[in-house]
């Protein structure tokens, strides 16, 4: 049984990254649901702030695969209330031969969602498997409330492995602010060029859709002449766009005509020293290559690199002058991509 725990807890740790920084200034949690016979029923995670928890998700797949009837269309899936509230009135006894498994102690509390533990209360899987438990205070209880209503639970599998999706939204938590360097280049170093595949730039673009400003430098700007827009972003992530932050130690004024100045409902200045950066407030995305990494090192939390696995003769490596460990938290692949999370 412990080998099953810890292939279904690694899944869901997987799906866990594959949105992770897109539910801040929620953790990214998943959930995984389980039949009696050992069926995977449903695998989610939260994809966005104020949009339902990852066990609400996994809970209505499941239901959707259960049930002789389905949830009726007219509940709009991302409506945290309704799709939890049909859940608690209609489960009808569907998951109590189920195993849950999700990445986090299940919330104990009443937010801007109703708490996950309660739900779970209600409709009484045989089981779920948890990996971190919830550190917050005002968060914490769900442990105690599943044992409460007599559910058996299993917490600290693969507890390392979640505990590492935690490190955005604990540095969100505890500073203020989290600071993601994000840098694509090849497997030779090189990064001159167009280079991410469909799927990693998509990741992107819905990061710019939850981020509080996109930070790039001034030559970037000056050589790429970028539109910094989320126009390949999932709909979910379209309703707003971030600000931008550049910086460059170049006092002659930046060309107006540069796309980025004509994207309305956003802000974009210029900062010429490094305390004009937002990088104490909110979730910012640093986009850019070594030049930048050396100058801005010491201010990230977090090393994200998309490696595209080609090789392109008319390009070569960049030199630079970095000299700093990271420890690597996780590893997938898209396409021809593959992304490395470190800190």
């Amino acid at each position: 049984m412990l080998e099953i725990n810890q292939l279904c807890m690694r899944a869901c740790v997987a799906r866990a990254w594959e949105v992770q920084t897109l539910a801040l200034p929620n953790p990214s949690v998943a959930c995984m649901v389980l039949s009696g016979s050992h069926e995977v029923l449903a695998l989610q995670a939260h994809q966005k702030a104020n949009t339902p928890h990852a066990e609400v998700l996994a809970l209505a797949q499941a239901f959707n695969t259960l049930s002789p009837t389905p949830m009726p269309t007219s509940i709009d899936p991302l409506d945290c209330e309704a799709t939890y509230h049909f859940l608690a009135q209609n489960h009808s006894g569907l998951f109590k031969d189920c195993t849950l498994f999700v990445t986090l102690e299940p919330c104990g509390h009443f937010g801007k969602t109703p708490p996950c533990a309660e739900l779970l209360a209600t409709i009484q899987p045989k089981c779920v498997v948890i990996g971190a438990l919830e550190e917050s205070q005002k968060a914490r209880g769900g442990v105690v409330c599943l044992e409460g209503a007599g559910i058996e639970v299993i917490q600290g599998v693969l507890k390392a492995e979640c505990e590492n999706l935690l490190i955005p939204f604990k540095c969100l938590q505890s500073k203020g602010f989290f600071n993601l360097f994000k840098i694509a280049m090849r497997l030779d170093g090189s990064y001159e060029g167009k280079i991410s595949g469909t799927q990693s730039q998509t990741f992107t673009h819905n990061q710019r859709g939850v981020a509080n400003t996109l930070i790039i430098s001034g030559q970037s700007v000056r050589t790429d002449r970028p539109l910094l827009d989320h126009r390949l972003a999932d709909p979910l992530y379209q309703n707003r766009l971030c600000d931008v932050a550049i910086l460059t130690r170049d006092l002659a004024p930046l060309d107006q005509s540069i796309p980025l100045f004509g994207v309305s409902g956003r802000c974009a200045w210029v900062c010429h020293h490094l305390e004009d950066l937002p990088l104490d407030r909110g979730f910012n995305l640093i986009e850019g290559g070594l030049g930048l990494l050396e100058v801005l090192h010491d201010q990230i939390d977090m090393l994200l690199i998309h490696t595209n696995t080609a090789l392109s003769p008319t390009n070569t490596p960049i030199q630079h002058t970095i000299n700093k460990n990271f420890t690597p938290r996780f590893t997938q692949i898209w396409d021809h991509d593959v992304l490395l999370w470190l800190s």
